[in-house]
């Protein structure tokens, strides 16, 4: 039971400084959003500008949930509010009416470019310590432990 105990501790220790790594990672990835000061975006909002990918994609509101990782009224409520921001707009599907598209506006893919690239720079300045051969371990690490988060599934 000992050995359990010390076991379960250890993973949480390690959990917890990942988990604060990443924290301090997106503060600083919001608090610095490279957008500008004007700009007055919640965090959530910048997760959402960021979802859109490419140049000119346009996603229904389900292909954003499954990418955030977020509720389908949550992500309702992040595109309205990037809505009335002038950020994206809905659309209906030329293909079929009943499908709505959310696509990001001139302003809103200038806003995006800027806040991505800052967070690259971000991270650029948090990696750019490590040397190469870390770089590539975290990296297999972080995907080994995602492929395992991905199994348990927690709820």
């Amino acid at each position: 039971m000992q050995d359990k105990i010390k076991e379960y501790k250890l993973l949480e220790q390690q959990m917890l400084t990942m988990r604060k790594f990443f924290i301090e990672y997106f503060r600083k990835t919001i608090n610095k959003n490279g957008i500008g000061d004007e700009a007055d975006f919640t965090f959530l909002e910048l997760k959402g500008l960021a979802a859109f990918t490419g140049d000119d994609p346009e996603f229904t509101m389900s292909e954003l949930s499954t990418t955030l990782y977020l509720p389908l009224p949550n992500i309702t409520s992040i595109i309205n509010k990037l809505e009335k921001k002038k950020v994206v707009e809905r659309h209906r599907d030329s293909k079929d009416r009943r499908i709505i598209k959310v696509r990001l506006t001139t302003m809103g893919k200038n806003m995006r470019n800027k806040f991505m690239k800052k967070r690259i720079q971000e991270v650029e300045h948090c990696l750019g310590r490590l040397s190469t051969k870390d770089r590539k371990d975290l990296c297999k690490a972080l995907k080994l432990a995602a492929d395992i988060f991905r199994k348990i599934q927690y709820r």
